[in-house]
């Protein structure tokens, strides 16, 4: 996980500069979800198609470090629709978007992390517009807010993160959060961290992506999630785990069974699904291969 933060930062430092955003807190939503947002957020829902295979760059962040363009067109080659940025690179938005189209790719969801979004917010609404992100994912809270472990704590990230979705809602954006294991630590009352933010969170504002294979192992079945707050995670990571030694491999070479997952993708309200594997650079073959076993395994899983 430390080498994803770090990777992270790298992006805060790569990105283009905006204005400042006031660190203003809503007061909080109230918990729960009407019938009406519930409504809103299931008619969002995809069914999983082959057509509709995303990957998360991070997954290939070897390659897009060196060859942006070539990275690109290869994951387009192996019969990727979808990709999901986790940085840049040195390139404009206008460039971005021109090596998207060229490559017949879509980018729903680009990773930017929250301290970013706090200095920066014009900037990165500015690039989504050109780029074409429904949504900005908060990738992770890292370090970057001190200790998660109390419900006050996720109260309040869950007021900034309502104050900066209302931005972003006003210009057709969507603000999202990936979850990893350390939301699922109980803060309380029966309580997980999880459960504070989802229900203090405007379900018309902001959206939950969930990282499957992390919550596995943090030992989370991801079916009940869908079913205890249905439409809420709009965006999925589908992560291959060897459980034991709790480290991502090749979708199929792992031990998630990812059927009941997918079928319950409507109660999930599940419009947009990405392949992610962390380390893949280390995974025999490289990266591109790892990735091409990955999708051919999501692809059986759908056919």
């Amino acid at each position: 996980m430390s080498t994803r933060r770090k990777f992270l930062l790298d992006i805060a430092a790569l990105s283009a500069t905006g204005s400042l955003l006031a660190s203003c807190a809503s007061s909080a939503a109230s918990s729960g979800m009407s019938s009406r947002s519930m409504a809103t957020s299931k008619s969002l829902a995809n069914k999983p198609t082959v057509d509709g295979i995303g990957l998360q760059l991070y997954t290939v962040g070897d390659q897009t470090r060196t060859d942006f363009d070539g990275t690109l067109e290869k994951v387009a080659q192996i019969g990727y629709k979808r990709v999901e940025f986790a940085g840049y690179g040195n390139k404009t938005p206008e460039q971005m978007r021109a090596l998207l189209d060229k490559f017949h790719l879509k980018s729903p969801s680009s990773h930017i992390g929250l301290d970013l979004l706090r200095k920066d917010l014009e900037a990165q609404i500015h690039i989504a517009e050109i780029i074409g992100h429904e949504y900005i994912t908060i990738p992770s809270l890292g370090r970057t807010d001190g200790d998660m472990k109390t419900a006050d704590a996720w109260k309040r990230i869950a007021d900034e993160c309502n104050a900066i979705g209302s931005k972003l809602k006003a210009r057709k954006i969507q603000l999202a959060f990936h979850s990893h294991t350390a939301e699922y630590v109980d803060v309380g009352g029966g309580k997980t961290g999880m459960d504070v933010f989802i229900t203090q969170t405007d379900p018309s504002l902001f959206t939950f992506q969930m990282d499957l294979g992390w919550a596995r192992v943090a030992k989370q079945n991801p079916v009940e999630w869908f079913n205890k707050y249905p439409g809420r995670f709009r965006m999925w990571h589908i992560k291959d785990m060897n459980l034991a030694k709790g480290s991502p491999v090749p979708v199929g070479a792992g031990d998630i069974d990812f059927k009941p997952m997918l079928a319950a993708w409507k109660q999930a309200g599940m419009q947009y699904f990405f392949i992610e594997q962390d380390g893949a650079a280390q995974w025999p073959g490289g990266s591109m291969k790892a990735i091409a076993t990955s999708y051919n395994a999501v692809k059986k899983l759908l056919a």
